[in-house]
């Protein structure tokens, strides 16, 4: 899955438009996420607990 297919997934599980992700793109919290090999559940679940959403 490419970064920013993980990206969109992201959005879909926050209940985001999928428009966002390029928004998400220069967000270097998110790539780390994607690189540690979150699923895009898990980045969801990160993000929520740490208020990016």
């Amino acid at each position: 899955m490419t970064f920013f297919e993980w990206l969109a997934q992201v959005c879909a599980e926050l209940g985001w438009h999928v428009m966002r992700a390029h928004d998400m793109l220069d967000d270097v919290r998110w790539s780390d996420m994607y690189e540690r090999g979150l699923t895009p559940a898990q980045a969801a679940e990160h993000a929520r607990r740490d208020g990016l959403a």
